[in-house]
């Protein structure tokens, strides 16, 4: 997913949102954002608050729009493919 599709989806959203990366029905809080070549990887970790959509969208105001988004896993950096909303949470996967 790119982030500027991602920016487009989720324009009218509530701000509030809390993100989380889903995998296999876990939910991991995402906390953070680090930008390298081309690749904005979000940062996860267990029992901590996540960052809202409001801050995800501060933190990346000045990011090129083509730029893909990944999350960094266990297994390595995984691309994400798209979100969804349940329990007042924004899932991405």
């Amino acid at each position: 997913m790119r982030l500027i599709d991602f920016n487009l989806s989720t324009a009218d959203l509530d701000r509030q949102l809390p993100l989380f990366w889903e995998h296999d029905h876990d939910r991991l809080p995402i906390i953070a954002l680090t930008l390298t070549q081309q690749r904005l990887v979000l940062t996860l970790k267990a029992n901590t608050k996540p960052m809202t959509l409001d801050q995800f969208s501060a933190r990346t105001r000045q990011v090129n729009g083509p730029t893909e988004l990944f999350v960094l896993t266990g297994d390595g950096v995984v691309p994400l493919f798209g979100y969804r909303l349940s329990d007042g949470q924004l899932l991405l996967g």
